[in-house]
């Protein structure tokens, strides 16, 4: 007898004691040790990671693979078998709405596809990815799913074990070892890509729901009756008070809160997000003050763009005027710039930016003689009135700000009374430039 293998084909046997292994109790009646630990695992990870998965039969002999094509007289058999195992073995199937006779079909399809794989007579990754996608549709999880073929490999080996002993067959399947447990690998990943293909669907599908459900809400569209229902869907509370926020979409492409519903569901806010009309807009449930303050916190530390906040609502069939409020607070952010601006917060700025035309007139009647001037120094004494108005009229700190001496304020404020012919100094010209400068920066 030639000498015993150099690792243990059965490979990973997770959840298989030695003692209960057959292939290890097999190594041992054969070779009088069992070779069923982690060194030996390791190694058969080692070979069948190294086979391409397009050859992995390529080395199988003529012996073995009379062996694979005897057994295909058995597939109902084994099938069974390995039915039984999975049924007792993974409880996630005795859960689960899959009906006991697909689940027979998709064994049989399986070990069929294999032994037909190893015998050389056809090769084929359908049976395993139906497998997969018919998992998925019925809600059994990935890891029973990677269980199920596990406890199907081994099942398959105790067969082939079994019947190559009886033929003395017992080396000319050892010799192939590898081969075999690479393809049960590769079958299980194909199931695997499929089950994560139909799953990934299934996401875009509730996804694409939830996008039409929060749009129906946002544009007031929603039957009373149908509200508590659509709020649950979203997973939103009926009794919470509810934001808008509304997120300028970039042409780069970049995500204007990025990671903001994961955020937000850390901190025990619930929200529901979609695109809409080049916007992403949101609605949060916040069941407290402290939670509308938290939520608007996060918003302002994840801010990428322009982002809008409404007033607070209590009743969902307020929405829609909750998205105008949003949409009108997200312009009060001056074009190009990233920071959250919450309505009503600022009143002038929204009566602006809901009349572009009125305050480009105002933008003109007051600051239109500093076109007069060079473009860079016209901007230069816009700068400092923009941070006089920030400092609240002190000239010192108007100074600081602008990293300049106090005298040089004086100056330009000067300047700019003299072009404009209204007086920082005077509050209703004041006004009418503050006004004018807000305009300016909203346009």
């Amino acid at each position: 007898m030639s000498s015993p293998p150099r690792f243990h084909p059965m490979g990973g046997c997770p959840d298989i004691s030695p003692r209960r292994c057959a292939a290890a109790q097999w190594f041992c009646a054969i070779w009088g040790y069992s070779c069923c630990m982690s060194s030996s695992n390791n190694a058969v990870r080692t070979t069948v990671a190294q086979l391409d998965p397009r050859n992995v039969t390529a080395g199988i002999d003529a012996d073995a693979r009379t062996l694979f094509a005897e057994m295909l007289d058995s597939v109902d058999l084994i099938s069974s078998r390995i039915v039984d195992g999975i049924l007792n073995g993974e409880h996630s199937y005795t859960e689960s709405t899959l009906e006991l006779s697909v689940l027979e079909s998709v064994v049989a399809e399986n070990v069929e596809a294999i032994l037909l794989d190893l015998s050389g007579s056809s090769r084929s990754l359908e049976a395993p990815r139906r497998a997969g996608r018919i998992k998925a549709a019925s809600n059994i999880p990935m890891a029973g799913l990677l269980h199920a073929y596990r406890l199907a490999g081994l099942q398959l080996w105790e067969e082939m074990m079994s019947r190559s002993h009886a033929s003395s067959r017992s080396e000319a399947l050892l010799r192939v070892s590898s081969a075999v447990w690479g393809i049960i690998d590769e079958y299980s990943n194909a199931a695997a890509d499929a089950y994560r293909e139909v799953i990934d669907d299934i996401g875009r599908k509730d996804q694409q729901a939830k996008s039409v459900t929060l749009l129906t809400l946002l544009e007031g569209e929603a039957a009373s009756g149908d509200i508590p229902r659509m709020l649950r869907a979203l997973g939103l509370n009926e009794h919470a008070t509810y934001l808008v926020v509304a997120a300028e979409l970039r042409g780069t492409g970049e995500d204007p809160m990025p990671g903001i519903a994961l955020r937000l569901r850390a901190a025990g806010i619930p929200s529901a997000w979609a695109t809409w009309k080049g916007e992403f807009v949101g609605l949060l449930g916040c069941l407290t003050d402290t939670d509308t303050a938290i939520a608007t916190s996060v918003i302002a530390e994840l801010a990428a763009s322009r982002i809008g906040v409404s007033r607070t609502f209590a009743n969902v069939t307020a929405a829609s005027d909750a998205v105008t409020q949003a949409r009108l607070a997200m312009q009060c952010v001056p074009t190009g710039d990233s920071g959250v601006h919450r309505y009503g917060s600022a009143p002038l700025d929204v009566l602006l930016v809901r009349d572009p035309a009125s305050a480009a007139e105002i933008h003109t009647a007051v600051l239109g003689p500093l076109t007069t001037i060079d473009p860079r120094d016209a901007e230069l004494l816009l700068d400092t009135l923009e941070a006089w108005f920030a400092a609240e009229g002190s000239t010192s700190e108007a100074a600081h700000r602008i990293h300049c001496h106090r005298n040089t304020v004086l100056h330009r404020l000067a300047k700019l009374s003299d072009l404009t012919g209204r007086s920082v100094t005077r509050p209703s010209e004041a006004a009418e430039l503050y006004t004018a400068l807000r305009a300016l920066r909203l346009s």
